[in-house]
């Protein structure tokens, strides 16, 4: 076992607070000075340290931020270990094991936002497929240089649907990030920014947090947040790209398991919660309903042309009789495959496969007189899903998954209640042309816990949460020790 291994598992040091924040700007830097700094928390820990800080948000007794450590020199491009000269104080039993912070429903586009700073009014689009995290820049901030290493990855990322630019300050590191609801794009340039997130040790925010400094983010125009939630300062992708919140703000030393989670609320009025590290994820009530523990599993599967989650879906059965689309309908080679997306509010088929659909759930949907269409969804009914009682007439929707398994639709996530009386089947007809076989959208993602386990590409999915008494609003966002 390695020496940052036994560290992180033996006990646990008794020093306030020790930060470790890295720098993605210079990696043979980050990999040459993680010996040293692994070897200093090590000296700490025998005299009783702590790996974890408290957020500085939580020090208004000291009236400023942590203090900066002087045992390495921080350069503006590089940095090492950031210690805070805090009194002692008694260790955690264990060390928090996962990083938490809350998602928010945006009532107007039904799309979901992050807050990853200490302003929780700075908000981030979630999107599961962008290339970079950027954000609106309405003032002047620091240029990245073009000899800047995540320079060259942004740049490998530049949309086809901006011009290219004349480069004339040659040093300037120019990048095109796109707003991933319009599909506009905007000629922007690399800076930095800071994130925070606290840790938990799974039922509420620990005192603790994560700083990470200068992140790798694009400085956007205000114009490029036409059609995001009116709270959204920006997007944070959380795709494969190195650039993505999801490998930016993962904590050093694998002190969390390489997977984040979702959990998606279905009101605006209840926070919805975001953990990068393995559970336990409980959301009470009920008394120590941990999410992490019902999760079924499916394999993630990779485009090598995008950057977004795939999922191997080989059919559709409705009341688990299976609707007859070709063969190879949801193949990812051959028609786009199966997607899951955050910036689109309902789920959508691609035409040949929605008509099918709705065809065969017309005929299973008994009892119940049409309604008038709500746009942007066809097929609607008079009913309302909450006085709905739990034998109802409503149709079972399974997705049948390659290796065997299926992934239910719920009848919450099946339909949207547009009024008292109306309600709709909540899946869009994506045309003839659509990019991709299904692009399962958030309604049917909310109320469940999702699970990306990168590290060995798999997706844990929850049934609806409501069946065992529970929501995705049911985290606990207040500190505690």
């Amino acid at each position: 076992m390695d020496r940052a291994r036994r560290f992180r598992d033996g006990p646990k040091p008794k020093i306030r607070s020790v930060l470790v924040s890295f720098n993605l700007k210079d990696y043979n830097y980050l990999n040459e000075r993680a010996q040293m700094i692994e070897q200093d928390l090590a000296e700490r820990a025998a005299a009783s340290g702590s790996m974890f800080a408290p957020s500085s948000r939580f020090d208004k007794r000291q009236g400023k931020r942590p203090m900066l450590g002087n045992r390495y020199p921080i350069s503006p491009n590089r940095q090492g270990a950031i210690i805070s000269a805090q009194p002692p104080a008694p260790p955690p039993a264990q060390p928090p094991h996962a990083l938490v912070t809350s998602l928010h429903k945006d009532p107007n586009t039904s799309l979901h936002t992050i807050t990853v700073t200490l302003n929780p009014s700075d908000q981030y689009l979630v999107d599961l497929d962008g290339p970079i995290i950027w954000n609106r820049c309405d003032s002047q901030h620091y240029t990245s240089s073009i000899e800047d290493p995540m320079c060259s990855t942004a740049r490998s990322y530049m949309s086809p649907l901006c011009p290219e630019t004349n480069n004339t300050y040659s040093y300037i590191c120019y990048d095109t990030p796109v707003n991933p609801i319009t599909g506009s794009c905007a000629l922007s340039y690399l800076t930095r920014n800071t994130f925070t997130i606290h840790w938990t040790y799974g039922r509420s925010l620990s005192e603790y947090s994560m700083e990470y400094n200068e992140r790798a983010v694009s400085c956007a125009p205000s114009s490029l947040l036409q059609s995001l939630p009116e709270q959204a300062i920006g997007v944070a992708p959380l795709s494969w790209s190195p650039l993505s919140l999801r490998d930016q703000c993962f904590p050093p030393f694998n002190l969390a398991a390489r997977k984040f989670s979702l959990c998606l609320s279905s009101s605006s009025d209840h926070q919805g919660v975001f953990f990068i590290g393995d559970g336990p994820y409980y959301l009470e009530p009920p008394a120590n309903f941990d999410a992490s523990s019902v999760l079924s599993f499916t394999p993630l599967i990779k485009s090598p042309t995008k950057l977004g989650y795939f999922i191997n879906v080989t059919g559709i059965s409705i009341d688990q009789q299976a609707i007859k689309v070709p063969a190879n309908a949801f193949a990812l080679d051959v028609n786009g495959g199966v997607k899951l997306s955050t910036t689109v509010p309902y789920t959508t088929l691609r035409r040949d496969i929605y008509s099918v659909f709705v065809s065969e759930f017309k005929k299973a949907l008994k009892g119940i007189h049409r309604g008038k269409r709500v746009s942007p969804l066809d097929f609607c009914f008079m009913m309302n899903v909450t006085q709905q009682k739990a034998d109802s007439s409503i149709p079972r929707i399974d997705l049948a998954l390659g290796d065997g398994g299926y992934w239910t639709i719920h009848e919450s996530n099946l339909l949207k209640q547009m009024d008292n009386d109306v309600a709709c089947l909540a899946f869009i007809d994506g045309g003839n042309t659509a990019e991709h076989a299904i692009v399962i959208g958030t309604h049917q993602m909310e109320n469940i816990m999702l699970q990306f386990d990168w590290a060995d590409s798999i997706l844990g999915f929850s049934s609806a949460l409501s069946s065992y008494g529970s929501s995705c609003g049911n985290f606990d966002f207040t500190v505690r020790p």
